[in-house]
């Protein structure tokens, strides 16, 4: 018979808000000695306009989007940048339209030899009036990459279209195309253990200076070294606010949870954070993939705020996560005690970046 698995980040509803519940169970002297190893040195990370200390030697991805903007970093030489611009050059020039317009409408330097910036359609069979806007910039060993989808309705000219005719916007790529420069100019390279002191938005390998803005998301997932099963996953979003908190969803969290093999719910309720209203949900049970007993533990902050100055925030600590080495999974690296051992010590350190907003 199939397996059934835990599964918390899609489950949606309304119930009454509980207890704390479950005790932590007391570590073995090896148990203690591997959750010392892993939170007596923890080193501050900036995520979005927040901070939490982890263990030192972790591997990070991970992403940004501002106002649809969607922005992503590489470390790379400035000889490695080049090559990369000159492919992707290449490639873009090298696609046709199928029809008698163009597909490549710029291909220009945005500032320098470090930086370009392309429009193109995104592909052969787009609409003539689909443009992207995809823009590059190199600095200190970094290269930022912007992409934003605009549309233009006047080049080639559609006015005698009904369903152009209704648009109050026919052309938006002149101010997304501002856009796109400003994050590029805002943008700094930053090393990962780097804590800006101004206001702006910190994410994999960068930066980009100014105020809180309502449309901001970043993503970063955090690999421990040497528990490489292990991934701590931070997601901010100063719009989204959801309709019930972690709590109010628990009902539909155990429905869930009754239909796995041996999932269950080992603690939950509300949590004491630095300027942050929140609440966690620790399950455990078999996991995806590897399919061994494994850990999900989940703390949701300011799901109800509505304000860019608290936006909401998601931190998930996973065990038993497949290996980047493809190596199959015998158990997870942590046990149930160390788990939540970590989980604890890492998690009261989530808050606010002092200067962020």
């Amino acid at each position: 018979m199939m397996k059934r698995y835990v599964v918390i980040s899609a489950i949606l509803g309304a119930s009454l808000a509980l207890p704390a519940c479950g005790k932590t169970p007391p570590l073995t002297p090896q148990e203690q000695q591997t959750v010392n190893a892993l939170t007596t040195n923890l080193i501050p990370r900036c995520v979005g306009r927040h901070l939490i200390d982890l263990p030192a030697g972790v591997t990070v991805k991970g992403s940004a989007t501002v106002e649809d903007a969607r922005i992503e970093t590489k470390i790379m030489s400035l000889d490695a940048f080049n090559k990369e611009i000159s492919a992707r050059e290449a490639e873009l020039k090298a696609v046709k339209s199928m029809d008698a317009h163009p597909f490549l409408y710029l291909n220009l330097p945005a500032w320098d030899e470090h930086s370009r910036y392309f429009m193109h359609r995104g592909s052969e069979r787009s609409h003539i009036a689909n443009r992207i806007l995809e823009g590059y910039r190199w600095e200190n060993g970094v290269r930022v990459k912007v992409l934003l989808e605009a549309s233009d309705f006047t080049s080639p000219d559609q006015a005698d279209d009904p369903i152009v005719q209704r648009m109050e916007v026919k052309n938006d790529v002149r101010p997304k195309a501002n856009h796109v420069f400003e994050l590029l100019t805002n943008f700094r390279a930053r090393a990962e253990d780097e804590i800006p002191a101004e206001p702006g938005l910190c994410f994999p390998r960068g930066f980009i200076r100014g105020k809180a803005r309502g449309e901001e998301r970043s993503k970063s997932r955090f690999r421990l070294a040497n528990h490489q099963d292990v991934q701590f996953t931070i997601r901010t979003d100063s719009r989204l606010v959801e309709r019930d908190t972690l709590l109010q969803r628990h009902r539909q969290i155990e429905e869930a949870l009754s239909k796995t093999d041996g999932g269950r719910t080992i603690r939950r309720g509300k949590v004491v954070l630095r300027d942050v209203d929140a609440e966690e949900s620790l399950m455990m049970g078999p996991r995806p993939v590897t399919e061994v007993h494994g850990h999900v533990f989940t703390l949701e902050g300011n799901a109800r705020s509505d304000d860019v100055l608290a936006p909401f925030v998601r931190l998930n600590m996973e065990t038993a996560n497949p290996l980047p080495s493809d190596e199959k999974l015998g158990r997870a690296s942590l046990t149930d005690a160390e788990a939540l051992a970590v989980w604890d010590a890492i998690s009261r350190t989530l808050r606010p970046r002092p200067n962020a907003f």
